[in-house]
């Protein structure tokens, strides 16, 4: 289910240490700065998985230089199911799946990376929001 970046660095020690391990370029910084506020990001991830070890962590320091966007960390099981049933009604079928938003009230979707970005998840968001 649900929870903060300090229970997941507090209880899961890899993550932390790949969040701390991971540095952002100046480009990438002035790239983050400009996104909009209004952007919302909902991560389903497993803290067994991982391509979440690797992934989750870099998004989470990437998006602390935007003070805006504070992502949703929904933590799942090895089925990929959490109690409140919201993998399944965003039909998450890996993790992680980071899923970005237009804006708060999240019925426009503009798009998912799924396990891995593409290119960088820099680039992936900043590409969606074109």
């Amino acid at each position: 289910g649900v929870i903060s970046e300090d229970e997941l660095f507090s209880d899961y020690a890899d993550f932390k240490k790949n969040y701390q391990a991971f540095s952002i370029s100046d480009q990438e910084l002035e790239i983050i700065a400009q996104w909009p506020a209004s952007l919302k990001v909902d991560v389903f991830f497993g803290t067994w998985c991982h391509d979440s070890e690797r992934e989750v962590p870099k998004l989470l320091k990437l998006l602390k230089a935007n003070k805006h966007i504070t992502p949703t960390l929904i933590a799942l099981d090895y089925k990929k199911q959490d109690p409140e049933q919201s993998a399944k009604n965003h039909q998450v079928k890996y993790t992680p799946t980071i899923i970005i938003y237009k804006d708060s009230s999240k019925t426009e979707e503009l798009g998912r990376i799924i396990e891995r970005p593409r290119k960088s998840l820099v680039a992936d968001i900043n590409q969606l929001l074109q």
